[in-house]
């Protein structure tokens, strides 16, 4: 029923769908699991990308090819440099987007990828065989095929 995926994600928030898409450009088949599809990439109640701390880490995303700055950069309605009063050290930009466009860009922009599947259902646990992780386990009992080699785990 499954292909062997290369790379299993095991949540659509912001860094599940990064997580998802840096593996799909690299050319992994990549497998995006999510409780809810219409969640994807939900953003608070203050939809803001940005500030001291989360501007440097979009910046950083940005500069390896993420698309939370490209997906902000459609989707924003306000943007603004905070702390502006202070030393050029503590500027930081913050963008302010439309919630409910955020997430249909982020989804539309995963859905465009080839590299990239999407499943609905809650993930429960892992299958694990001769002490290699080699895929996960759905709440209805289905058993998603990982590729073998790629995480080893020890058992507690």
């Amino acid at each position: 029923m499954f292909p062997i995926y290369d790379v299993i994600v095991v949540g659509a928030g912001h860094a599940g769908c990064e997580a998802a898409v840096a593996a799909a450009n690299l050319g992994s088949k990549v497998l995006l699991a999510t409780v809810n599809m219409q969640t994807i990439a939900q953003m608070s109640c203050n939809p803001a990308m940005g500030g001291v701390a989360k501007g440097q880490i979009v910046r950083e995303i940005d500069a390896m090819g993420g698309y939370s700055g490209i997906i902000t950069d459609h989707t924003m309605v306000q943007f603004r440099m905070l702390n502006r009063s202070k030393g050029p050290a503590m500027w930081s930009p913050r963008a302010q987007s439309d919630r409910m466009l955020f997430a249909r860009k982020w989804r539309q922009m995963l859905e465009a990828h080839p590299n990239i599947d999407f499943w609905q259902e809650m993930v429960i646990g892992l299958v694990v065989k001769d002490g290699v992780v080699c895929g996960v386990r759905t709440g209805m009992g289905l058993e998603i095929p990982g590729n073998r080699w790629c995480l080893p785990t020890v058992l507690f």
